[in-house]
């Protein structure tokens, strides 16, 4: 059974969908590993890699049984050699980096050629977004401090304080970006959020329209 929140679900389906298997994957910001066992089940993963920036949360992957190693995506080299990764995935990670570029030429580095990168993103231009925007409000995760959430309509629980969201993207300007960095765009999918639950139910319906969507799915090929 797959663990968390939608958008790591709807991932893996995309996964399943286009018949992902992969040798050597790499999570990209993973965190404790969570996901990233996840996805290596599900692709038959025989090597497993986890680059995040927080000592703890690797000690963590690393109980897990993933390879660990420590690295600031916007600024460092991914520690793998040139073309020696089946797929690469980054949940939730372009956006709070200062250079999304550094991330984006490095996984293309260690990519095979036809390997594949999957990312997961909140999307600026999502429904609940077009709508607070008419109302003069501050479209979420496109955060204006970093010490408190202002000018949004509600704070539910994830959204109490601010995630470090520094680069919110468009569908548009993230299949521009990807692109730029020698990307080919083979599937894109919605997902929805997880708050307020009153609008779940609305949210689960705009979110087969992946413009519209709270969270965007990309999956993209080097060629």
């Amino acid at each position: 059974m797959v663990t968390g929140p939608p958008r790591v679900k709807e991932a893996i389906e995309v996964l399943k969908k286009f018949n992902i298997k992969a040798n050597t994957y790499v999570d990209l910001g993973c965190g404790d590993g969570s996901i990233a066992v996840e996805i290596a089940k599900t692709i038959n993963a025989r090597m497993t890699y986890c680059i995040d920036i927080d000592d703890k949360a690797l000690e963590k992957a690393k109980e897990r049984g993933l390879i660990i190693h420590k690295a600031d995506l916007s600024i460092d080299k991914i520690p793998l050699n040139n073309e020696s990764v089946d797929l690469v995935t980054a949940f939730e990670v372009i956006e709070h980096l200062i250079n999304p570029d550094n991330m984006l030429r490095e996984s293309n580095r260690i990519l095979k050629h036809g390997g594949i990168l999957l990312i997961t993103t909140p999307n600026l231009a999502s429904w609940v977004n077009r709508i607070i925007l008419l109302l003069g409000y501050q479209p979420y995760n496109a955060e204006v401090s970093t010490e408190i959430v202002a000018g949004v309509p509600w704070r539910a629980r994830t959204f109490a304080k601010p995630s470090g969201h520094i680069r919110p993207y468009t569908l548009k300007a993230l299949k521009e970006l990807l692109k730029y960095h020698g990307f080919k765009v083979i599937n894109v999918k919605g997902a929805p959020g997880v708050e307020p639950k009153e609008l779940r139910t609305i949210d689960h319906i705009l979110s087969k329209i992946p413009s519209l969507s709270r969270r965007l799915i990309i999956l993209a090929q080097k060629p």
